[in-house]
């Protein structure tokens, strides 16, 4: 159905695709992976075309295709979803998935009956639980995922491209999505996925395609080749096991306290019956659902969220009231967002301000920032988290997806905190870069640095975290030893309601 004949990019004179060619078969879902950085986003917005400048050539069922902009592709059949959420928050869930398509009556003018009512039968496939006449910002991260899912679907795409589509999504939601991806295979569709999560890939696809560092290794079946094989061939060598266990954390030393909290969260979450100490060095699991409270306990937590509560929270033995961002930074503690496009990043700005922005006060003499010095902590931490990029100008988009967390973990280190409040930090990071983030928090652990972290994916929280507490719709149902539960135990306590 489609090939890529010795395709190659570059940017600012740097290739970052190398003669790209490889062929994919009618009906089948091809899983494409790589680190980040790899090339994989770039070939797929080159054939989705987004990016129209290229060399080589694209065929499709034996005709070569040009490509010049998505409405091209579009028309060609080939629809993409992409990894970082490509909506308007202002608008409704309906017209964004109808964006472009939007049904017309009478008079010329759109059809908003017709426009919503389709738009509630395609999300009733996937139990959305909200209207769609609901402004996507409203949505959480994981909902507004799905309003991509059936956005592009609606395309009625011979080819779809989903990049990293489950990093928001939860557990069951990922089900209902493979679900989807199986119908439409069996209808003729060709799905090209992407995705970090290897047990989804093995899962889901027939065919493995492998870059690496810009040029195509190779494309295997799913039955041909193992986990390890996959690792070592998308990274170039074998991933070193480490072994992340508070088992030798003994200090006692209460760094957080929460006693029987409880915060009306805006928005209708209320946490309740929240119970926790952590001590200076441990790492703390927070499980659950999508929406069970997760995010909002962290949010609280570091000021983000500023709401009264109930109950007892301590911070280093003295009550601790959240007022602001600032002012937790001021007291060392420090957060990580899950929606790095969002609540992360300045796009308009370079990896070097995106990195010193919060330490610049710490840089600042007499009203003047000394630059030799942001430059020399900016250089440092930027190759202790080993991130990619050209120079310090380069502005924060180019980057790929892990090595943009990368600088967002290096704008919060540079601050030297004693507790981190870490939501999902490998969400959309390649396995390499994930084996690093995982060595990086355990050293922080290593060093007296207390954290708390959040993960969709339940084995990672037993590998990092020495304690996992459960929320379930907002109240904590249980606080569990991660040597001693498993994931059966946990989806339990975090399907568990009153």
């Amino acid at each position: 159905m489609l090939e890529f004949n010795n395709i190659s990019k570059s940017f600012s004179g740097v290739e970052v695709l190398h003669q790209v060619s490889f062929k994919l078969e009618n009906a089948k879902i091809i899983a494409l992976v790589g680190e980040n950085g790899a090339g994989k986003s770039t070939l797929m917005k080159i054939l989705c075309g987004i990016l129209p400048e290229y060399q080589g050539e694209i065929y499709m069922k034996g005709n070569c295709i040009n490509l010049r902009n998505p409405r091209d592709a579009e028309q060609e059949g080939i629809s993409m979803i992409h990894q970082e959420l490509n909506l308007i928050p202002d608008l409704s869930v309906g017209e964004n998935i109808f964006l472009g398509r939007e049904p017309i009556g009478t008079l010329g003018r759109i059809n908003f009956k017709q426009l919503f009512n389709h738009s509630d039968l395609i999300l009733k496939e996937f139990d959305f639980p909200y209207h769609s006449k609901m402004k996507v910002r409203n949505l959480p991260v994981g909902w507004q995922q799905m309003v991509e899912v059936a956005k592009a679907l609606q395309v009625k795409a011979n080819l779809l491209v989903m990049d990293e589509p489950t990093s928001a999504l939860s557990n069951h939601e990922i089900r209902l999505l493979f679900q989807r991806m199986k119908l439409l295979k069996s209808r003729g569709k060709t799905i090209i996925f992407i995705s970090h999560r290897l047990r989804e890939v093995f899962e889901i696809a027939d065919e493995i395609a492998v870059l690496r560092d810009g040029f195509f290794v190779g494309k295997f079946a799913k039955n041909d080749i193992t986990r390890e094989k996959l690792i070592s061939l998308m990274i170039g060598h074998d991933v070193p096991e480490i072994s992340l266990s508070d088992s030798k954390k003994k200090d006692s030393t209460p760094v957080l306290k929460l006693n029987n909290l409880s915060v009306n969260i805006p928005g209708d979450l209320i946490l309740s019956n929240i119970q926790f100490t952590l001590n200076r060095g441990h790492i703390l699991g927070i499980a659950g659902l999508l929406g069970s409270g997760r995010t909002e306990l962290l949010k609280f937590l570091y000021g983000e969220i500023k709401c009264p509560y109930q109950g007892q929270l301590e911070y280093k033995n003295r009550k601790w009231l959240p007022r602001s961002a600032s002012d937790s930074i001021k007291n060392k503690i420090v957060y990580l967002s899950e929606d790095r496009k969002t609540e992360g990043i300045f796009p308009d700005h370079h990896v070097q301000f995106n990195s010193s922005i919060s330490f610049l006060g710490q840089l600042s003499k007499a009203g003047f920032i000394r630059e030799k010095q942001e430059r020399k902590s900016v250089i440092t931490k930027f190759d202790e988290l080993k991130v990619r990029r050209h120079s310090l100008g380069q502005k924060i988009p180019t980057l790929s997806g892990g090595n943009q967390q990368k600088v967002l973990l290096s704008r919060i280190l540079l601050l030297n905190p004693d507790l981190l409040l870490l939501d999902e930090p490998t969400r959309g990071i390649d396995v390499g870069a994930k084996e690093e983030i995982y060595q990086l928090i355990y050293k922080l652990s290593e060093r007296g640095a207390s954290i708390i972290m959040t993960s969709s994916e339940i084995p990672e929280l037993l590998r990092i975290c020495g304690r996992i507490v459960v929320l379930s719709q907002g109240k904590q149902t249980a606080i569990l030893n991660a040597s001693k539960t498993n994931p059966q135990e946990i989806l339990n306590f975090a399907f568990k309601q009153d």
